[in-house]
């Protein structure tokens, strides 16, 4: 009876902690959107990346490969076109001040105020 519950505490263990490795995974590389208002953004590369600065947060935008994101520029240059306006914006990854990491922008578009 003790080596059962020894073997179903395991298998709980390991599906918990896939289950932890398959949420952060997928909220990684799973874009989602958010609407906000652009506040600043510059041609201007910093450490490679360009930076959108909006009410919400900052973002990055560079080029990644991995998810064939070959645009950057593109995007950059629609951020700064819609600068002060309200913008939806597509993004992924997660912003940790800590490590410096930011939300990378896939899309953004202007949204129709009635």
């Amino acid at each position: 009876m003790a080596e059962g519950m020894k073997n179903l505490r395991t298998k709980a263990l390991f599906l918990g902690i896939a289950a932890l490795a398959m949420m952060g995974l997928y909220s990684y590389f799973i874009a989602d959107t958010i609407m906000t208002r652009i506040t600043d953004a510059q041609m201007t590369k910093v450490d490679d990346m360009f930076m959108i600065a909006t009410e919400e947060r900052p973002f990055v935008n560079y080029d990644a490969r991995y998810r064939l994101k070959f645009d950057s520029g593109t995007i950059q240059n629609d951020a700064i076109r819609l600068e002060g306006k309200i913008v939806r914006i597509k993004k992924y990854g997660w912003r940790v001040p800590a490590l410096s990491w930011y939300e990378n922008v896939v899309k953004i578009e202007e949204v129709q105020q009635r």
